[in-house]
């Protein structure tokens, strides 16, 4: 529990009332690490967080997940330490050296003989958050621990005799590495990043830190290193202290902010004109509910952050502004340059589905006329009659394989899975 003098709460109050109270606290977020105002700016909604509802059928969760995807050497470590240091209740794990019981709960012998109950990280963070490092280095069967608490907020125990249903209502701020060691922009985010989409689809934002060379940036960036080596100390002082602002977001979770009429126009705004690009036939699903769900968080968490008791068109704004920017940056579908859900929902955007059914249904009707298919005759029809390259064609039919859609009964030949 973090105490706070009546001097410090009145400091609190006073800072809540600049008008640049959000630019002044994102300066303060790991100021010896250069650039990344986005992701600094989407580290303090996370930081504030969204209001939770409880509501007699169901639960709805106010915490913000985030996702951070780069290149080595892009400080993901750095900016997970440093929130870990920087939240009222923090807690850092890193996904190499976890298990499922590490994260949720263990059941463990006693030396009367009986059982007890040892919490996991994500229970130790409830009300606060926890920071994984390498998500992606964490093995299939301990990843899925995290799944119910992700959406839920609670972790489901029944081993040993013990039957139990624990909280962990902590936002997670999570990091993994590209699985072939570099992010490439040109392939989607669910072949960049070795986690299944059930994991992928439950982060409200996904950002990517690539690694580019850029002239200017990189002279920039070589002097801040540099002046921070020489100095030993941080070489832009953060407007707000480390102790000052751990203060201020413990003090500002206490705030309910409520969305204003006009806040809720401008979001159901934005959502309409996204889902109604969807409407046309053949267009990918832009945005679904659970990104609604996302922007309101963030909304909250903006108004928060000046210890606003409603929700303005300009925590909206902002809201809808970072939003995009996490879709720009994996949600593109690369065929049609369209923003597509379904990347991070489904692990394949709508081009790659409708070319799937495309082969699939001439496989069916292949089969009628000879049984099994020839895999080059299959290749010739799929150029001639719907211009799909040999090239495209072999990694859609190597993916229906390995999703068990269709099958290999001897080489050369395929079948569609019944």
């Amino acid at each position: 529990m973090i105490s706070i003098t009546p001097e410090e709460e009145e400091e609190i109050r006073k800072l809540s009332r600049d008008a640049r109270i959000d630019e002044k606290i994102i300066q303060s977020i790991a100021p010896s690490i250069f650039g990344y105002e986005h992701i600094r700016e989407a580290i303090m909604y996370l930081l504030f967080g969204g209001v939770p509802k409880t509501l007699p059928d169901i639960n709805i969760r106010g915490e913000l997940n985030i996702l951070l995807v780069g290149d080595p050497g892009t400080a993901k470590s750095q900016l997970l330490r440093y929130v870990q240091r920087i939240a009222p209740r923090g807690l850092y794990t890193t996904g190499r050296g976890t298990t499922a019981a590490g994260l949720t709960a263990a059941v463990l012998p006693t030396k009367s003989g009986g059982m007890s109950l040892e919490a996991g990280a994500l229970v130790l963070a409830d009300k606060g958050i926890a920071c994984i490092d390498e998500l992606d280095k964490m093995r299939p069967e301990d990843r899925v621990a995290i799944h119910e608490a992700m959406e839920q907020h609670t972790i489901s125990v029944a081993k040993g005799g013990i039957v139990a249903t624990l909280n962990a209502r902590a936002a997670i701020l999570a990091a993994a590495n590209p699985a072939l060691g570099r992010y490439d922009p040109y392939r989607r985010v669910a072949d960049n990043i070795s986690l299944p989409v059930t994991i992928l689809s439950r982060f409200d934002l996904i950002f990517v830190l690539r690694d580019v060379p850029e002239k200017e940036r990189d002279a920039r960036m070589t002097e801040h290193i540099l002046t921070l080596h020489m100095r030993r100390e941080t070489p832009i002082e953060p407007p707000i202290p480390p102790d000052l602002l751990r203060k201020y977001i413990s003090y500002a979770r206490n705030v309910n902010p409520v969305l204003t009429p006009e806040a809720m126009d401008r979001l159901k705004e934005f959502y309409l004109a996204m889902r109604a690009a969807s409407e046309t036939e053949g267009a990918p699903i832009a945005i679904t509910a659970r990104q609604l769900e996302s922007l309101v968080r963030i909304a909250e968490a903006r108004a928060r952050a000046a210890l606003r008791r409603e929700v303005t068109a300009e925590d909206a704004e902002a809201a809808i502004a970072i939003m995009k920017r996490s879709l720009e940056e994996v949600g593109i579908d690369l065929s049609s340059q369209r923003f597509d859900i379904d990347i991070i929902m489904t692990g394949k955007p709508k081009s790659l589905r409708d070319k799937m059914q495309i082969i699939l249904s001439l496989i069916v009707d292949m089969e009628k006329e000879t049984g099994m298919v020839k895999r080059s005759t299959l290749l010739d029809r799929l150029k001639r009659e719907f211009d799909i390259s040999q090239d495209e064609a072999e990694r859609i039919i190597a993916q229906m394989l390995r999703d068990g859609t269709i099958y290999e009964p001897r080489r050369g030949f395929l079948k569609k899975t019944y």
